[in-house]
């Protein structure tokens, strides 16, 4: 977490009103952003987002910081956005990529073998409901050393690859199109990247079963760790130099393939704030509204802190 995220969340933890309001104003633009681009309706989605910060103010006490202020508050607003999809008769998915295939058929993954024999197989994953904090943190942090790895070495293309296995759920096929090489590229790939990730897992936890998960259930795993992660989206630094075109040439093509390609839903929010060039009466207003109909809500939620 960066220091200012940490420092406005410390002020939220006190119950400072004015602390909230800096917190309001930091996030408010890129999740009316995201919002706005899932139902089609500003004001529409000016109510989800309230409701996103009244439900990050009654789950306070929940938060431990397992992911950035900013992931969690997405995964609040997108809850949201599908409840008030059901209220409305229909069932839909959001997923983190709007990645538009080519093909006439939407796109399945391929299944994960995220173990492939009893050397790695907690129960928990073998059985999502039964899976605990320490299990998911053990694949979280896999999942991050990964990816910090990735862009530590300039491993662009293997990183490319991991965001469209494990966070885009592409098939190894489509893959291999859009980065112009061979499908059995990409599976070497592949099995370097599990492999790394049942290391890492194994150095956490040495807690195992004998059973295997099945490969849907390591597939969604995989997808739903990393998508609270996002331990490869760009830094906000590192999408507002791709907005001025000043990254190294890997870098931008990276940044292009993650949010243009892929169409990472969270990144294309912030990039929609930060092309905002200043601040609007709009947004003025948009604020003072959410402040003043989520203020109440700062007080409640200090009793039930512990």
């Amino acid at each position: 977490m960066s220091e200012a995220d940490r420092h406005l969340l410390g002020l939220v933890r006190l119950g400072d009103e004015n602390g909230w309001s800096q917190f309001v104003s930091r996030f408010q633009v890129r999740l009316i952003a995201y919002a706005t681009r899932q139902v089609g309706q500003v004001a529409t989605a000016e109510d989800l987002v309230q409701d996103t910060f009244i439900g990050f103010l009654q789950s306070l006490n929940h938060y431990r910081e397992q992911c950035e202020l900013e992931s969690f508050l997405f995964q609040i607003l997108r809850r949201r956005i599908v409840d008030h999809y059901r209220r409305l008769g229909q069932n839909r998915e959001f997923p983190a990529c709007d990645y538009n295939s080519s093909e006439s058929n939407p796109i399945r993954p391929d299944p994960i073998e995220l173990v492939t024999s009893s050397v790695l197989s907690p129960s928990t994953y073998a059985r999502r409901r039964e899976q605990n904090e320490f299990d998911v943190n053990a694949l979280a942090i896999a999942i991050e050393k990964l990816a910090i790895e990735l862009q530590a070495t300039s491993k662009f293309r293997d990183l490319m690859i991991a965001e469209g296995l494990f966070y885009a759920q592409l098939r190894s096929l489509e893959i291999a199109k859009i980065l112009s090489i061979t499908e059995n590229e990409v599976a070497v790939v592949k099995r370097r990247l599990i492999d790394r990730l049942a290391k890492s897992i194994r150095s956490v936890t040495d807690e195992y079963s004998s059973e295997s998960p099945s490969d849907s259930t390591a597939t969604n795993l995989l997808t739903t760790v990393w998508e609270a992660m996002r331990p490869s989206c760009p830094k906000r630094t590192t999408l507002g130099k791709y907005t001025l075109r000043i990254l190294p040439d890997d870098w931008n093509d990276f940044v292009k393939y993650h949010v243009e390609t892929l169409g990472c839903t969270f990144c294309n929010a912030n990039l929609v704030e930060l092309e905002t060039t200043s601040i609007s009466s709009d947004f003025e207003i948009q604020r003072d509204r959410l402040f003043s109909s989520t203020i109440g809500f700062l007080a409640r939620s200090q009793s039930s802190l512990p």
